[in-house]
């Protein structure tokens, strides 16, 4: 048998439910470092390549 709560108790002690938690957007300076880290990877893969095709050609 479940023990139910006194009656007042839900008038007196109301019970909300715990909201939920929403990650923190990044910050600017963190997006500005990913695209320039992405950029920085894109642009030496461009130059391996652009020197190989000019070894080899």
């Amino acid at each position: 048998m479940a023990v139910l709560a006194p009656p007042h108790c839900s008038k007196c002690c109301p019970v909300v439910p715990p909201k939920p938690t929403v990650p923190k957007p990044l910050p600017a300076s963190v997006w500005v470092a990913f695209i320039l880290f992405a950029a920085a990877v894109i642009g030496g893969w461009a130059l391996v390549m652009w020197l190989f095709s000019s070894l080899f050609s």
